[in-house]
């Protein structure tokens, strides 16, 4: 060997035989160290035996533990405070993840260089040995061979620390368990059982148990099926997975338990050993199951009995609900006829009410005539399109007063009041421009305020146009001598099905005990005013589902609010 003929001398080769012999005592000093301890006296055996100034030891960090570092100091080398920190720091991961060499670096505790050979520990590259010396010549063949017996030798330390925690653990692991654990051989002698299996069979100890054969652990009728296909099938496929009943040996009690037999095989000749099984015990499992399907048979006699009961209950209830359909019927029939005839008595209050609705149409009629007439006096041919414009107008307002006479009449018949889906805008800004015609209110700032979310209405929309033209040019009149003429109408969605309108006035308001009489029939707070268009206008609304009240106005004047069906829902529907 190229190492042993450079040693000439016969002392030289008695010191490395001396060293050989020092460092291979090691592994058995190193019984019970741990990782840190290892670490620090590898690297004590190497300042010795290297005669190198300083060791370095970096260890991977060992089951959740930080990483270890070790650093050894030739006491004749006489450095600063902190100078093994400063070696430490020039030498930390230097040289992890790289193969065996050596080299040069400048000295970190002062001046020149230092050689320095870097041996892996571990074979996993995040650990290593690193011996460092001032001397040009380190290191020798020979140290480099002592150097790397030391990284050998604590490499099967920690291999086998490593194989006796993993050990352990699994030992703890398995003598911890609640489940029955055991091995026994291809011919089935039980070599090993937990504490807890022993437990669950009601055996006191492991010698018991391994004078007895896996079949005994079964009740008498499980043992034919357990030799003749579960454990057959275990050794040919390697796993048997089922239940099968125990017997406890202190009691005789069968124990149901759900079993998981698999073949250890050699792990060099990869022929069968053992057979090892891990099985549960399913006796709470099966008395739940069981108590469950007593509750389930109990529950489900329970319901049969109810399910009885309320079927008798539900003849009696459906005798009684045809009794109470025909009883409707006849209800209804009388109700149409106290309706026909509650429509007939106020046929004569209805008679002035039409004479005050239709009156502002025909109003509006006049005045577009009489506008024609100056119109073709001044110059027929040049206003023709004015005045045809007027006369289309007074047309529609002629209509009007025909759609408000045609509704007085289905009020007072048996007819029904056909709505449907309105564009809220659009039927506002009519009402709006009708209302505002008559000359005495043209000076009214009008401010429409819609609600984007308030797009449409289930109306009818004559009606309540009628509705919202009473208002405006009730609150216009209001303001009539006053100097704030200002009217907004505004419309707010309350929610899905409802939508609110309000037409507020700065006039001087109302007096208190004529806001309590204001719907009343014949009571109104104007000179020549007739009681009867709040009156009207109520039953409109009330006829549409909604509602119509007042309330005054925190800044001057009145506000009257109604509210009318939302039409995000809609569709077409008649009232009768």
């Amino acid at each position: 060997m190229p190492w042993v003929e450079a040693l000439t001398e016969p002392d030289d080769l008695r010191r490395c035989i001396r060293d050989l012999a020092a460092l291979s005592t090691l592994p058995a000093v190193w019984t019970n160290y741990g990782p840190s301890q290892i670490a620090n006296s590898v690297a004590a055996a190497l300042l010795s035996t290297l005669g190198a100034d300083f060791v370095y030891i970096a260890l991977p960090s060992d089951w959740g533990e930080p990483p270890i570092e070790a650093v050894h100091v030739d006491r004749r080398w006489i450095i600063p405070v902190g100078g093994e920190t400063a070696i430490r720091a020039a030498l930390h991961n230097a040289w992890l993840g790289r193969p065996e060499q050596t080299g040069v670096i400048a000295n970190p505790v002062g001046h020149g260089t230092i050689s320095v050979a870097a041996v892996p520990i571990d074979f996993q590259g995040d650990a290593v040995v690193i011996a460092g010396s001032r001397r040009p010549k380190f290191p020798t063949d020979t140290q480099r061979l002592l150097l790397g017996i030391a990284a050998n030798a604590t490499t099967v330390a920690l291999q086998r620390r490593s194989a006796e925690l993993e050990e352990r653990r699994f030992v703890s692991l398995v003598e911890r368990s609640t489940d029955f654990i055991g091995i026994v051989s291809l011919d089935g002698a039980p070599h090993y059982v937990n504490p807890a299996g022993l437990r669950l069979v009601g055996l006191e100890t492991l010698e018991q148990a391994r004078r007895l054969h896996f079949a005994d652990f079964l009740l008498p009728e499980e043992r034919a099926r357990a030799r003749e296909m579960c454990w057959p099938e275990a050794i040919r496929t390697g796993r048997w997975r089922g239940e099968l009943i125990f017997r406890n040996f202190e009691t005789g009690r069968a124990l149901p338990f759900l079993v998981d037999w698999f073949r250890i095989d050699h792990p060099r000749t990869a022929q069968p050993m053992n057979i090892a099984t891990v099985s549960r015990d399913l006796t709470a499992q099966k008395r739940s199951e069981a108590g469950q399907r007593h509750l389930a048979e109990t529950l489900e006699h329970s319901v049969a009995e109810r399910t009885a009961e309320l079927a008798e209950a539900n003849g009696r209830l459906r005798a009684q609900m045809i009794e109470r359909e025909r009883t409707d019927v006849r209800m209804q029939k009388l109700q149409l006829e106290l309706f026909h005839a509650a429509r007939l008595s106020t046929a004569g209050q209805m008679a002035a009410a039409l004479a005050h609705e239709i009156n502002q149409p025909l109003t509006a009629v006049t005045n577009s005539i009489h506008a024609v007439r100056r119109l073709l006096a001044k110059d027929a041919l040049q206003r023709l399109d004015t005045a045809r414009a007027v006369l289309d107008e007074a047309s529609e307002q002629a209509l009007r007063s025909a759609h408000i006479i045609q509704r007085l009449r289905d009020l007072v018949t048996r007819g029904e009041t056909e709505k449907q889906i309105e564009n809220l805008r659009v039927l506002i800004e009519e009402a709006s421009a009708l209302a505002l015609t008559v000359p005495a209110v043209s000076d009214i700032q009008v401010s429409l305020r819609f609600d984007p979310k308030a797009l449409e209405i289930i109306a009818d929309r004559i009606q309540i146009q009628q509705v919202l033209i009473n208002l405006i040019r009730n609150a216009a009149e209001a303001m009539a001598e006053t100097k704030r003429c200002e009217l907004e109408v505004t419309t707010t969605l309350i929610d899905d099905e409802t939508v609110q309108i309000t037409v507020a006035d700065r006039g001087p308001g109302l007096p208190k005990e004529m806001a309590r009489e204001l719907f009343r029939p014949f009571v109104s707070s104007k000179r020549d005013g007739m009681g009867l268009g709040l009156v009207i206008c109520r039953s409109i609304v009330e006829a549409h589902g909604g509602r119509l009240w007042s309330e005054p106005n925190p800044g001057g004047g009145t506000i009257f609010l109604f509210t009318l069906g939302s039409g995000l829902n809609g569709g077409e529907s008649s009232v009768g």
